[in-house]
């Protein structure tokens, strides 16, 4: 099974340190992680995502699809 999660938000609102507390977390669990991060815009409050993918194979490129989506601000929404 491969799932993709997708933390979406504004610049300076945190999601990178979201997204590395989660790969913490999934490691502990013997399975292979791809990270991908998306710079939409560096200006604080643009929109950028950060995405997780977990599989028990090995991963080898980012999905360009999510399966869940962390919003921290509305305009996330739309990124799914």
């Amino acid at each position: 099974m491969k799932l993709t999660v997708r933390i979406a938000g504004e610049a300076g609102q945190g999601l990178v340190t979201a997204g590395d507390l989660l790969v913490k977390l999934l490691t502990a669990y013997n399975v292979h992680i791809f990270t991908n991060r998306a710079y939409m815009s560096r200006i604080r409050g643009g929109l950028n995502w950060y995405d997780i993918t977990v599989s028990e194979e090995k991963v080898y490129s980012p999905s360009e699809t999510s399966d869940f989506l962390i919003a921290l601000s509305e305009d996330s929404l739309a990124v799914l």
